[in-house]
Parts: structure tokens; sequence; C-alpha cells
């Protein structure tokens, strides 16, 4: 178990020191057929109360071998769910909706939440009432991600978002397609103006655990 911990610990610190996480390629089907697509690094920083009174902050991120699900859209509807879980400790939900714009149609990710298990190895001495139970946190009605539904969405740049007050989280190698997939495959990307910008790469990077 103390090497296993110790492994994650060098992990998330590599990821932190270089500000990239691997991407993880994320499919569900509808038989045999592949009916929506994501690729992304995400790396979540938790901020919870510690048995001494003071708040923690930990890095969480996903290992690989998650299991996906969800309701990919059928029959002209425009809601696609995915939902990513990975050894029922940590879980991801992603909502997509899909409505008309001008000539062509749009999609656009409406809901994020993310949960996870309070356990000792990802949350050091919290509260010991935490512990065994769940936690999340959710974005609603929002417009993130947005591109026509003929085209996947790419952002190689790092993104990094604010889930209510308690759940930063730090996106890279994004590349969604929730509607008309073709191939199994992503379709070409509409890419994001991040990446389409000619600047200097700046790199964001979450805080290490911390106490405060």
């Amino acid at each position: 178990m103390l090497v296993v911990k110790l492994l994650f610990v060098v992990t998330v610190l590599l990821c932190q020191a270089t500000a990239q996480v691997p991407a993880q390629r994320y499919e569900l089907k509808k038989g045999v057929e592949v009916c929506m697509l994501a690729k992304f690094g995400l790396l979540l920083s938790i901020k919870y109360p510690k048995a001494d009174n003071t708040t923690g902050s930990t890095p969480l991120m996903f290992r690989g071998g998650a299991d996906v699900s969800g309701t990919c859209a059928e029959d002209g509807q425009n809601v696609a769910v995915m939902e990513i879980n990975e050894n029922h400790d940590l879980g991801l939900k992603l909502t997509f909706g899909r409505e008309n714009a001008h000539s062509h149609r749009i999609y656009y990710l409406s809901d994020f939440e993310v949960w996870y298990v309070y356990t000792e190895s990802r949350f050091p001495d919290a509260l010991p009432s935490l512990y065994n139970t769940r936690g999340s946190e959710k974005a609603s009605d929002i417009q993130w991600f947005q591109a026509p539904e003929v085209n996947s969405y790419l952002c190689r740049a790092e993104q990094r978002k604010t889930l209510q007050e308690n759940v930063d989280i730090l996106l890279n190698d994004l590349q969604l397609q929730p509607f008309e997939v073709k191939r199994n495959d992503f379709s070409s990307p509409m890419e994001c103006a991040m990446d389409s910008t000619p600047a200097p790469p700046v790199h964001t990077t979450l805080p290490p655990p911390t106490t405060t």
C-alpha cells in the first residue's frame, strides 16, 4: 500500500512540474459502434476540512482503466451523457446539449459534475466522519467547449476552471465529440482560440497539497 501511495504522489508531482496530465481516451458505444468520444488530461484540486480544523487541498487524477457508461443521442435527441467511473471512488459526469445556430447545429458541455469518495490515501488527516462518504461538485447550465456538430472540439492548451468553491479543474489535450461520431473516431477538429493564437505558452499548475 505504501509503495502504491508513493508512486501516486510521485506521478502527481511530475504532472504538476510539467503542467501536463497524460490524456486518456474514453469511448461510449452502442453495440459495436462508438457513439460518443472524449479525450483529455484532467487534474483536480479539492479542498476539504481536516481534523485539526484547518483546510487541506489534495490533487486527484484519473489513472486509467475507468468504466465508461452513459446515454448517446438517438433519433434527433439533443442531449448526450458520458459517465466515467474509476474504481467506484472517483467519477465524472459530462452532459452535452445541442441546438440550432444559424445554418448549422452546435453542441456544448452543459453540465460538469465530479464526485469522489473520501479515503485516507487521497484525503490525509481529514475529519474522521468524512471517510467512506462521497463528496461532489457540479457546474450547471454552462456552455463550455462549443463546436459545430459535424466537428470535434479540440483544445491542446491548458484550461483551468472552478466548480463551486471546493474544486478546481485543470484540463489539457481536450478533444470531444458527443454527437455525429463517424467510423469510431473523431471528426476533423475545430480548434479553440487558445490553440490558434500565436503566443508563448503559459503553464498554469495547480498548487501542491497545502494546509491553511
